[in-house]
């Protein structure tokens, strides 16, 4: 009931000036259409980018329509293109390959429409309004006592971002279209750098095609799909790629299951040597997923006990003693209610606080015990002792969240359920920048190599980001499109940021010992295969099909394989990135190793047209050159060939 009532009296009072109002306010295009359809339609159909020959940013554009007739007909919501295509009547819907328009969202535009489609743009406007606020009957206050927790969801985040001020826009370079790219080209030209007047070369078709199917998907194209796509000649074939590809929503979520099952120590067992576990999450994580469910929802249903979404554990025997609950949030004694906390602010903070459990950060003055501790007792039932070093103290700490939030209640709830339900709204708060700017980097670092800031687990206060203003911009337009990874994801990848070649003497590095040295991303960084991407994709290169079922992150069993190749064998800790470097375990595993030999010896591959040319389209999405081509015809086996090629840099890393 008190972690209800904490839900329920937040939305009231933000709501408040709206819930008693007479009449419906008439729907204003300026301050509520256009922010609608730039947020959720400006990625394709902007002054920049007219996908279709549509700009659906100005009222006299989409009056105008595009290639298939006018967008909107005034007065006429059922035969408006615009509605019949985010209602999915016409195909395909729209955003495409993104969430859905809301209810409320599609609603609002219709009411705007039948109202005759009025432009308010030459008459001055107020104060920015709210879509979900604007758009409701005359009393919201009903639409929010019967919201599903979605749907709550929504209007909290809605509202709450009200409180965070709008960012600047990217700085205007001439010969650019996506936001990214005005900010990257921005800091060459700062830094007088070549590439500004001479920019780098953008990836082949080959090697961009292989890179975004890795990225996407977990593995590499069949030779069908890299022949069709290399003899495409459409302009905008690698953003439908990218579409096509974010719409394989089964295979995105597989690919992302295992990271995020590292992440928050996901397991199949329980108990181990008496040590427990987080629990078994990758189902829900795979869900998760698959929905494309709102990262902030994701991550307060995996905290806040109260969520219907919330996996409840199971209890199981250790030792044959006593129950255990394995989940993420562990807190039934002050260490692993220390390291729960800790773990939390890594993942989801990219915070490192784990020094300062028992002692002051000696590194980071940001983090003394004290703070640390409050934060922690959000997670506990009752107040955390000082324990300094092992040595109690016999004070204790009063359970507090570290950033000061605008409008959040001041009181912590006694009981632990209402605790970590308040908790998670905080955490995930629009106001808490870190929460957002950590999820925004750890897409950047995942799809160009290295984070805006590094490492992407120690955000500092004293240490400013590559590119703040980049950081900044991006965390905001993700808050702003619903906490969409596939938005995010979408954005950078259809930069031209993303899509450069591979430079080795363009690429950044980051060194520990040097944090500040300057990252220009005029190169991508280069990047190892994980376990599940090279087994992965040596099986689509060899049956040219991609089964599900076997896919390697379903596998429980671990092999020396695929601990060489640095999947753990366990997940004792959580763990958001793999080791890069290349041991000689892994060099020794694929010469030498059983498993790595049996799977290209039994290649169907190459027993179906084993043509060296075929053989190139498997492994490397393009033709041999004349050299290679020659090469591969004096091979003898041509299983040694293939073998040669599964196990050469170019196919274990992403150019």
């Amino acid at each position: 009931m008190v972690a209800c009532s904490l839900r329920l009296t937040a939305v009231l009072l933000s709501l408040a000036p709206w819930c008693f109002a007479q009449q419906p306010a008439a729907i204003s295009f300026t301050r509520q259409v256009r922010p609608l359809l730039e947020q959720r339609c400006g990625a394709c159909h902007s002054p920049d980018s007219r996908t279709s020959g549509l700009d659906a940013t100005t009222s006299a554009s989409l009056l105008k329509g595009g290639k298939r007739g006018p967008a909107i007909v005034p007065g006429k919501p059922a035969e408006s293109a615009v509605l019949q295509y985010v209602r999915g009547t016409r195909e395909p819907r729209m955003p495409k390959g993104m969430a859905p328009l809301s209810d409320l969202e599609i609603q609002l535009l219709e009411a705007w429409i039948q109202a005759g489609a009025l432009d308010d743009s030459a008459t001055p406007a107020a104060a920015p309004a709210k879509i979900v606020a604007q758009s409701a009957p005359a009393n919201p206050l009903n639409d929010v006592l019967f919201s599903d927790a979605d749907q709550l969801a929504a209007i909290r985040r809605q509202v709450r971002l009200a409180y965070v001020p709008r960012p600047p826009g990217p700085p205007r370079v001439a010969g650019y279209s996506n936001p990214i790219d005005h900010f990257i080209a921005a800091k060459w030209r700062d830094a007088n750098l070549p590439e500004f007047k001479d920019p780098p070369p953008a990836a082949s078709d080959s090697a961009f095609l292989r890179r975004v199917y890795l990225d996407l998907i977990g593995v590499i194209p069949t030779i069908a799909e890299a022949q069709r796509f290399v003899a495409d000649r459409s302009p905008d074939k690698r953003t439908t790629l990218i579409d096509e590809l974010l719409a394989r929503n089964a295979d995105y979520a597989a690919h992302w299951t295992p990271f995020w099952e590292e992440a928050i120590a996901s397991s199949d067992t329980g108990v181990v040597g008496g040590i427990v576990r987080h629990g078994d999450y990758r189902q829900w994580l795979f869900d998760a997923f698959l929905r494309n469910k709102p990262y902030d929802q994701m991550v307060a249903d995996l905290i806040d006990p109260t969520s219907p979404a919330y996996l409840h554990p199971k209890p199981e025997r250790q030792n044959g003693d006593y129950d255990v609950y394995p989940q993420f949030v562990l807190n039934s004694s002050h260490t692993e209610t220390i390291q729960t906390a800790a773990n939390t602010a890594q993942v989801f903070l990219g915070t490192g606080m784990k020094c300062a459990s028992c002692h002051d950060h000696f590194l980071n003055r940001e983090w003394p015990q004290a703070r640390f501790l409050a934060f922690a007792g959000m997670f506990a039932a009752h107040d955390l002792e000082v324990i300094r070093c092992e040595q109690r103290s016999g004070k204790f700490v009063a359970p507090r969240f570290p950033f000061d939030l605008p409008g959040v209640p001041t009181a912590t709830p006694a009981d632990v359920n209402s605790r970590l339900h308040l908790l998670s709204l905080m955490l995930i708060d629009p106001t808490n920048a870190r929460f957002s700017q950590t999820i925004v980097n750890r897409l950047w670092k995942r799809y160009l190599g290295l984070g805006l800031f590094e490492p992407a687990d120690d955000y500092r206060a004293d240490r400013a980001p590559s590119h703040p203003e980049l950081l900044n911009w991006l965390a905001y337009d993700f808050m702003e499109h619903g906490y969409n990874l596939k938005h995010t994801i979408r954005l950078i990848l259809t930069s031209r940021t993303y899509q450069l070649q591979y430079d080795p003497a363009r690429e950044d590095h980051f060194d520990v010992s040097n944090p500040t040295q300057p990252r220009y991303y005029r190169s991508p960084s280069l990047r190892k295969l994980t376990a599940e991407q090279l087994i992965d994709s040596i099986r689509v290169a060899m049956t040219q099909t991609l089964d599900p079922r076997a896919r390697l992150y379903l596998q429980r069993k671990s092999t020396d394989l695929t601990r060489a190749l640095g999947r753990p064998a366990a997940r004792n800790e959580v763990s958001t990135a793999r080791p890069e470097d290349v041991a000689v375990v892994q060099a020794l595993e694929l010469m030498n190793g059983e498993e790595f030999n049996e799977r290209v010896a039994q290649a169907p591959l190459l027993k179906e047209n084993p043509a060296p040319d075929r053989l190139f389209w498997a492994a490397f999405s393009r033709a041999p050159s004349h050299a290679e081509h020659e090469l591969l015809a004096r091979a003898e086996p041509l299983a040694d060939a293939l073998w040669a090629m599964f196990a050469s840099p170019g196919f274990q890393y992403i150019h």
